[in-house]
């Protein structure tokens, strides 16, 4: 019991895994458990303006000019993924199929300023999140924890969705997509509060257990459209690891691929020979979450879930 104290008063004292700075019993352990609260972004908060018609919150009534010219992805994620090459691009409706560019990290150009600034936080929670996958992939450098709060991960990978819809850059094959989604009503209040999304919506791993994932720098969205061509669903692949992001309840029946995925991963265990990283989200829905372990296959340069 000693030993066990010892271990518990130093989690306790030592730094936050959400990167905050401050120590870890004054911010998200309990003691017991970790929890990182979704970001309070304050949306339907922010005071009256102006519209700014290229702004998709303009409704909102609360732009401030100009249009702030961000990125599709953010571009630290952009930074996050090209390391130290080049930012490459495929499947746009500008491109011929299989045909993969080189370009700079491309924009948007669909938030005022202050709009763009108001969801700053889940960009935030994404490079973390990224940066950190990337670290524990791509070298064994000891045990390590990162902690983020996953509603804040669903509402960056929908933001960045919307600015790929919203800039035309979406395609079903060659065809360009009208942009439209098929919650754009209650869109905003989605990436306002993560409460707002719809029971059974969220992030889904789809892979199995002995699946082998490639460990590449790789960040691929797909929509999945309904029989209007409104987008209901997006599939992603992050750096090998393939999810699909619901924005109404499951319907196996329509995508049979989610008989069996996994809903909300509760936390990513990369797991080497002598020691184990642990990617933790954190949720707020009530719901028993299962781990995603993740364990290195070093003769294929690769990891198997």
């Amino acid at each position: 019991m000693g030993e066990a104290k010892r271990r518990k008063d130093f989690v306790l004292k030592g730094p936050c895994p959400c990167a905050s700075g401050k120590p870890a019993r004054l911010c998200c352990f309990d003691g017991r458990d970790w929890h990182k609260p979704p970001a309070v972004l304050g949306l339907k908060t922010l005071p009256s303006a102006e519209r700014v018609e290229k702004c998709y919150m303009k409704k909102l009534g609360s732009c401030e000019p100009p249009i702030s010219g961000e990125h599709i992805i953010s571009d630290a994620v952009c930074r996050v993924l090209m390391g130290d090459g080049e930012f490459s691009i495929s499947g746009l409706p500008w491109l011929e199929a299989g045909e993969v560019k080189i370009i700079a990290p491309p924009k948007a150009n669909c938030l005022c300023r202050k709009h763009n600034s108001a969801l700053h936080p889940l960009d935030d929670a994404a490079l973390y999140f990224f940066a950190s996958l990337k670290s524990y992939l791509e070298r064994d450098a000891g045990s390590r924890h990162a902690l983020i709060s996953g509603h804040d991960l669903e509402r960056w990978l929908l933001k960045t969705a919307k600015a790929a819809a919203v800039s035309k850059n979406l395609a079903r094959g060659r065809e360009r997509l009208s942009g439209a989604f098929a919650r754009d009503t209650t869109l905003l209040d989605m990436l306002d509060d993560p409460r707002h999304w719809p029971e059974g919506a969220g992030l889904y791993c789809i892979m199995n257990t002995g699946d082998l994932t490639e460990n590449t720098l790789r960040f691929q969205l797909q929509p999945l459209t309904n029989d209007d061509d409104e987008i209901e669903a997006l599939a992603f692949n992050i750096m090998g690891f393939r999810f699909v992001l619901l924005l109404e309840a499951p319907d196996v029946n329509r995508y049979p691929f989610l008989q069996g995925a996994r809903f909300r991963p509760s936390r990513f265990l990369i797991s080497y020979p002598a020691s184990t990283n642990w990617l933790t989200l954190s949720w707020e829905d009530g719901k028993p979450h299962e781990a995603l372990t993740v364990q290195w296959v070093q003769n294929r340069q690769g990891a198997r879930t």
